[in-house]
């Protein structure tokens, strides 16, 4: 096996998914041009575990709503003990099939209930039609009888949720006002990271529910009505939407009914999911169900307009693996996860996992040391990616250390140069207790008569944060550039973020490192110095890269007369066992 396939199974390896037995015969369709007010019929659903339950539903108007998500929308009207039990149609039970049997005693699917609207009640939804969902054209043809239809009472606007649903419609009683009935979960997120965590999504329009812990649980099939989840991450992070199967055809599943991300083309995560309880809240806000992704058992390809499409089977993902020690406490944690190899969401999932496990074995903000390497291992690169950095600080250390991964990440599969696949994503991460940060007092060398390019000692006078001074001695090689004769040269602190002196903001979210703004800025950046080196465009795009990680806080730089100081290429880096925030210095040599 090739070095290429061989990483390729090795991300893939471990991905459960279900069996795979006789293909599944898809279920008849209801044309759309069948569909009439007046019809009743039946939606299935899960409301708590696993178990797939129905509701009665009555067609209320079959309408094409010039801002509607693909073209026709069916209003429906639920009824039953079922929503007298969980507060009407609940967020989640997007994708939930119709069916209407007709006189020959054949159910056959309509579509899949996807929007909620604001009536009070919460069981007037609207139901994107199966015809849209499996093939745009014939939807398009089943929309053309649509339009010859007789006008709706009320037009339907889609609207981001509840809210906006209900102040819409008070305002313009001919209006109705529906939203996606998206619920999404996060399971085995620590609660200091949730706030940060939502902000990363919140310009998607999504609202997380926290679930807690994560629970394992054995892969149950996706059939028509059962939960389905369209994931980030699985395994002891998992991230992602819970909604309902509508319609499967052998290995094809279409679920949802509305977009998970409008994405279009995707490689997210397809999976099952356990319903805990479903909260009923028809008053006060949305009913939701309360609910964690559960197994992975496939790849979600599409996510349009009207739907996610998945095909159940092995899926690629990046094998995340992240470790953290406080050497205070005695405490580690490891925390493993599957990431959605989708560019645009990675990075997210990247920085979760970093935080994780620091915050479990930390158990509160801390001051200190945090020592961090990261590794990234792809089939396009020849030896993994390695990025090693120190940081200290007076309050919380782990925020000041947070987001490198996402950093990395980010600069390999969004850059413009060549995107770079990942097949697996490693951190770890040490914390002690000592805040090993110092300031730059003076330095010579020894002997003072050097060779240019040759070996030296480096003399420090340092002065450590709340210590006593301290020389510290490091051998180093004198800059090529140096000389001949007598020669000066400057020593700067390595980098300029790896120390934060003042104590922790308990009012801010803890392990909220790069934002997406500096994340983005990063990619800019490894492009700007991408066309700086020679050879092929991976080459070109990983030399960028290392250009712009060469920011070692535990260093400091010894640059020849003529080094721009600006650069953080320049000169000679010299490692120190402390994070040198500040001063400067000069020696003056003889170079021979």
């Amino acid at each position: 096996m090739s070095g290429r396939r061989a990483a390729v199974a090795v991300a893939t390896a471990g991905l459960a998914f279900a069996a795979a037995g006789p293909a599944a015969a898809a279920d008849p369709v209801l044309p759309l041009a069948d569909v009439v007010p007046g019809m009743t019929g039946e939606a299935r659903t899960v409301v708590r575990g696993t178990a797939i339950e129905t509701f009665p539903v009555t067609v209320i108007d079959v309408q094409r709503s010039g801002d509607g998500p693909g073209g026709t929308l069916i209003l429906v009207r639920a009824s039953g003990p079922l929503m007298e039990a969980t507060g009407g149609v609940a967020e989640g039970m997007s994708g939930s099939p119709v069916y209407v049997t007709g006189a020959d005693g054949v159910a056959r699917v309509i579509g899949a209930v996807a929007y909620g609207t604001g009536d009070q009640a919460n069981v007037i939804v609207g139901v994107t039609p199966i015809e849209q969902m499996i093939d745009s054209s014939s939807g398009q043809r089943a929309n053309a009888v649509a339009r010859r239809a007789a006008a709706p009472v009320r037009r339907v606007r889609l609207v981001r949720d509840r809210a906006a649903a209900v102040a819409l419609e008070r305002r313009d009683p001919g209006r109705i006002g529906a939203y996606p009935l998206a619920r999404w979960s996060v399971a085995g997120a620590s609660r200091p990271l949730l706030a940060g965590l939502s902000r990363e999504l919140r310009s998607a329009g999504v609202t997380l529910t926290a679930i807690g812990p994560r629970t394992p649980r054995p892969a149950v099939p996706l059939v028509p009505g059962a939960s389905m989840s369209v994931m980030l991450s699985s395994g002891d992070l998992a991230l992602g939407a819970v909604g309902t199967a509508t319609w499967v055809d052998g290995a094809t599943v279409l679920g949802f009914g509305h977009p998970f991300l409008r994405a279009g083309r995707a490689r997210f995560l397809l999976g099952d999911g356990y319903v805990y309880q479903t909260i009923p809240a028809p008053i006060a806000g949305a009913s939701y169900k309360l609910a964690e992704p559960g197994a992975v058992q496939g790849t979600v390809t599409g996510d349009r307009a009207d739907g996610v499409t998945g095909v159940i089977g092995p899926a690629e993902g990046i094998a995340g693996v992240a470790t953290a020690t406080d050497v205070a406490r005695g405490t580690r944690s490891t925390v493993r996860t599957t990431i959605a190899p989708d560019e645009r969401t990675a990075p997210i999932v990247a920085l979760l996992l970093q935080d994780e496990p620091v915050v479990r074995a930390r158990d509160g903000v801390a001051a200190g040391t945090l020592t961090l390497r990261v590794s990234v291992t792809s089939p396009d690169l020849r030896r993994p990616f390695t990025y090693r950095n120190t940081y200290a600080a007076a309050g919380d250390v782990a925020t000041l250390a947070s987001g490198q991964a996402a950093r990395i990440v980010q600069v390999l599969l969004q850059n413009g140069v060549r995107p770079v696949r990942i097949t697996k994503l490693s951190i770890s991460q040490r914390l002690e207790p000592r805040v090993r940060a110092a300031r730059l007092v003076s330095a010579r060398v020894q002997p003072r008569r050097v060779r240019a390019g040759g070996a030296a000692t480096l003399v420090l006078r340092l002065q450590p944060w709340r210590a006593p001074a301290v020389t510290v001695r490091a051998r180093f090689r004198v800059p090529g550039e140096a000389g001949p004769g007598p020669t000066g040269l400057r020593v700067l602190p390595g980098g300029a973020d790896g120390f934060d002196p003042l104590a922790a903001d308990l009012s801010q979210d803890l392990g909220v490192g790069l934002g997406a703004a500096a994340r983005a800025r990063a990619v800019r950046a490894a492009e700007r110095a991408a066309p700086r080196a020679g050879g092929t465009r991976l080459a070109r795009l990983m030399a960028g890269l290392r250009r712009i990680t060469d920011d070692r806080n535990d260093t400091v730089r010894v640059l020849a007369p003529g080094d721009d100081p600006d650069d953080a290429r320049a000169g000679v880096r010299v490692p120190v066992p402390y994070v040198v925030h500040a001063g400067r210095a000069g020696v003056r040599v003889v170079v021979r």
